[in-house]
């Protein structure tokens, strides 16, 4: 069971690098003699990607959003692209460096399918290029593609059920793969699963309560002298992390600072997040606060905003 997890969690590293050799050898893939997917019509955006990805399934590639036309001075779409996974190449210029090499799996590739929309709000498929410069995904490995996997509301809901009551992720994904019948019918990997639970956990923070913290956190700022709070938000806008410490810690921390205690052991119960304060000895030998922060979770990067 541990050598099948393993291998599991290995497996996307495993598709790209096999994509990277594959493409060494195979530069063009034709998807068929004829469109199968020509003049489709469907209802809605979320209609159209389904089909177009269905369809990438059968062939052994992931898809993507591509760019689309309005109407003049309108939010409705009179074309939509939808675009092979592999098309065009990153920016190198926007490229951050970073401590590590994270593989490249852009080809310039110029699959696509487009849709032109009518004013009734049918989405027809009017152009379809099939053409690929890259090796299809084989058959045993197409549930690793990127756009093919999702975290269904109910498989999030079990795991969010499950860990409120102990247990842990990496056991829960081995309860779903045992019920649905191997991973590969599990429609998701373990990272997802994580950044699903991640984002549950950060939109537990947003609305009502985020707001009042914050705004509570402004009232003192301009009321009291000393008082400083900080924070840090997600890219959906949810509250990830914050910091505060009034006056009175700032002085302890002025005269006892020698000794600083950053202890991240407590987790709250209702966000799930850990409590982590920073904790001195005064002159007494008694515990003294010198700030107090709450995280998301206990990685490197959830500190780098605060230090």
């Amino acid at each position: 069971m541990e050598n099948s997890e393993a291998l599991f969690e290995s497996n996307s590293g495993i598709l790209s690098t096999l994509m990277s050799e594959l493409n060494k050898e195979v530069s063009v893939f034709v998807e068929g003699s004829e469109s199968m997917l020509m003049m489709k019509e469907v209802k809605n955006e979320d209609e159209a990607y389904d089909l177009y990805n269905e369809y990438a399934f059968s062939k052994g590639f992931g898809i993507r959003v591509g760019k689309g036309r309005k109407r003049q001075n309108s939010e409705f779409y009179t074309m939509k692209r939808f675009l092979c996974s592999c098309e065009g190449v990153k920016d190198e210029k926007r490229k951050r460096t970073r401590s590590y090499a994270r593989l490249d799996t852009r080809t310039g590739c110029t699959a696509f399918v487009q849709f032109s929309i009518g004013k009734d709000g049918v989405w027809t498929v009017v152009n379809h290029n099939m053409i690929h410069n890259h090796a299809m995904v084989p058959l045993n490995k197409r549930h690793l593609i990127r756009s093919q996997r999702k975290v269904s509301k109910e498989a999030l809901y079990f795991m969010c059920t499950l860990k409120a009551s102990g247990v842990k992720v990496s056991d829960t994904l081995r309860v779903l793969r045992k019920e649905v019948g191997g991973s590969p019918l599990v429609g998701f990997t373990a990272s997802d699963a994580y950044n699903a639970l991640s984002r549950a956990k950060a939109n537990k923070l947003e609305g009502h309560d985020c707001h009042q913290l914050i705004k509570y956190f402004a009232q003192r700022n301009s009321s009291e002298e000393g008082f400083y709070y900080d924070f840090e938000l997600s890219e959906e806008e949810g509250l990830l992390s914050f910091f505060w410490r009034d006056g009175r810690m700032k002085r302890d921390y002025d005269y006892f600072g020698d000794l600083l205690v950053f202890d991240t052991t407590y987790r709250t119960n209702k966000y799930d997040m850990i409590c982590a304060p920073f904790v001195g000895m005064n002159h007494h030998s008694n515990n003294v606060m010198f700030g107090m922060g709450f995280v998301i979770n206990e990685k490197t990067e959830s500190f780098n905003w605060l230090f």
